[in-house]
């Protein structure tokens, strides 16, 4: 399998097997966002799916750079962008309201850095995406940096990123011997057992080149405990529903998506009309 990226072609090497628990299970090929491919396999005993073989390191690095230096409206400056920002801050301040000591890690273009500095927290911003790093100069006016600081600081997050580890365990213990005791790691990213991704199947929004896994809550917490955090829980915010008009407007579409719903609710309870999820651990 090769991938390519802005004219280049990258092949991919690097099968793997479950990283919770060793199982090797077999991918199949799923198309993902701008003619790209993915290489994706489920283990249903872990509730966790993941690539296999997976991009390669240099393969990521081009994806994400030129993600970032393109003007797809997900990595531009807009006003919905910073709204976004303000939300997750006031998502972590529910949870710790002092403001204190913060790691933005992947900060991406610094939206959230920006939106927490504005909010009265000492804020500090990683990434390692030139591009990334350029945008955040240029739309917010905030300087990242591109390697770990040894300070501790009161709370980390992580605003979709865990997806894109190549070992998310091991990035997670070196986060959690970054935090303060009592310290908080909010991390945000897709959650595999929605009623979306039912409903969407091969068409899932969230496969994407550089999705390293699909993680569930169930796996997430797995993964976080073996990094040594001690407590895991799944915040009660963005639920959602079919449209009720896409009901009327589409009966059929309407009807396979309240199927798809319905199904997800029955299956996971507390979490399948979340299809992107935000967990708060405690170090």
């Amino acid at each position: 399998m090769i991938d390519l990226i802005n004219g280049d072609s990258y092949p991919r090497l690097d099968p793997i097997a479950c990283p919770l628990c060793g199982r090797v299970n077999s991918p199949r090929p799923i198309p993902a966002r701008f003619d790209m491919q993915t290489s994706v396999a489920e283990c249903v005993a872990c509730r966790l799916a993941y690539q296999t073989p997976r991009p390669s390191e240099e393969a990521s690095r081009a994806y994400m750079n030129w993600r970032w230096s393109s003007g797809d409206r997900y990595v531009t400056d807009s006003e919905s962008k910073r709204r976004a920002a303000r939300e997750k801050l006031r998502q972590v301040e529910a949870v710790r309201s002092a403001p204190g000591r913060l790691l933005d890690f992947g900060a991406g273009s610094g939206a959230f850095v920006r939106a927490s500095l504005d909010g009265g927290w000492d804020t500090v911003g990683v990434e390692q995406s030139a591009a990334a790093i350029a945008r955040a100069r240029e739309y917010y006016s905030v300087d990242l940096q591109s390697t770990l600081p040894d300070d501790r600081f009161d709370v980390i997050t992580m605003w979709d990123v865990v997806e894109h580890l190549r070992d998310p365990i091991a990035v997670l213990r070196l986060l959690h011997e970054r935090l303060a005791v009592g310290g908080r790691l909010f991390l945000e990213t897709g959650n595999y057992e929605n009623w979306r991704r039912v409903l969407e199947g091969d068409r899932w929004g969230l496969y994407l080149l550089d999705h390293h896994f699909y993680f569930t809550p169930y796996s997430l917490e797995i993964a976080t405990s073996r990094a040594g955090f001690s407590t895991f829980n799944v915040l009660d915010v963005d639920h959602s529903a079919p449209s009720l008009r896409r009901l009327l407007t589409r009966p059929r579409w309407g009807m396979r998506a309240w199927r798809a719903y319905r199904g997800a609710l029955k299956a996971w309870p507390e979490h399948g009309d979340i299809n992107v999820m935000v967990a708060v651990t405690t170090a």
